[in-house]
């Protein structure tokens, strides 16, 4: 430093200031982006603990409500219609919470990472007349019709129309049947009783089209930009109306966008709601598929299936 002159001196200190200057500046930009992270996080655990306050309730009640119920039944003689209307509504709790904890499980396995997707051949009116039949407690509790491919499903019916010839596609069964239980149950929550529900299904260049359409109470514009994210729901405080906990839809498109397809919402506030999804066929290089009905899986050879 001796050796240096008074220009060389000058510059080396204006080069440190100017070292310095843009260490604290970028010590500033983290510290921002820290702040936010931060903001987020604090975001992210707050929906979190007032979901599983939210959950804590939705699954006490139904299995409150269960106990209750079975406790009747063995402390009272109750005549045989009174049995059987305690049975039925044993059912339809034990039914919501097995919805409920399926969907919490298969949130938390999207959210770790851990799901992978698995090929099967899929039958699309097994699938859709399944699903219906899973919720016809619900459907005729409300008095909704079901049409399927435009014609009226029949409750218990395995078979809407035997003339129509039968649609298979290769899927993620499980994965699937979750996708189409969730839009099922979403039309039945958010339609007017008395309504209507319409489902359609077809393949088109190696591609899955399914829609469900309710004439419910339908979105607004705001709505539909929040319709997904997760833990949302439409209706919040005393004043709601509709059950739920703001898992089902986001579980959708979280499963589509694994599958790399698309959904489209089109509604409007008091004109029902159409959720359309397309799915690719989920691509398998094993020398032997599987075939699923209702999510269960049976093996066959691939010269004893074949896709329309």
């Amino acid at each position: 430093m001796a050796d240096l002159s008074d220009d060389d001196l000058l510059n080396e200190l204006k080069s440190r200031f100017y070292h310095t200057k843009q260490t604290l500046y970028d010590l500033k930009i983290v510290s921002r982006r820290l702040e936010e992270v931060n903001r987020k996080l604090q975001i992210s655990e707050q929906v979190k603990s007032n979901f599983v306050s939210h959950m804590k309730n939705e699954i006490n009640n139904p299995l409150s409500c269960i106990l209750g119920l079975t406790q009747q039944l063995l402390s009272h003689d109750s005549d045989r219609e009174t049995t059987i209307d305690i049975a039925r509504s044993i059912f339809a709790e034990a039914f919501s919470l097995d919805f409920q904890l399926r969907n919490i499980f298969a949130a938390a396995e999207l959210e770790d990472g851990a799901t992978m997707l698995q090929s099967a051949t899929v039958d699309g009116h097994s699938l859709i007349t399944h699903a219906v039949n899973d919720f016809a407690h619900l459907i005729q509790a409300k008095g909704l019709n079901v049409y399927f491919l435009g014609k009226k499903l029949a409750l218990g019916s395995t078979n809407p129309d035997p003339d129509n010839g039968k649609i298979f596609f290769k899927s993620d069964s499980e994965k699937l049947e979750l996708v189409v239980q969730n839009l099922l149950s979403n039309a039945i929550e958010f339609n007017n009783p008395g309504g209507r529900i319409d489902l359609d299904i077809s393949v088109v260049d190696d591609r899955l089209i399914l829609s469900v359409t309710d004439t419910g109470v339908g979105l607004s514009a705001d709505q539909l930009e929040r319709i997904f994210d997760r833990f949302t729901q439409m209706e919040t405080g005393i004043r709601k109306t509709h059950k739920g906990h703001g898992l089902g839809l986001s579980i959708t498109k979280a499963v589509i966008d694994m599958m790399e397809g698309t959904v489209l919402v089109s509604a409007k506030p008091g004109e029902g709601c159409t959720i359309t999804l397309s799915i690719p066929f989920v691509e398998t290089n094993a020398e032997s598929d599987t075939f699923s009905v209702d999510g269960n899986e049976f093996f066959f050879s691939d010269d004893q299936t074949e896709l329309f």
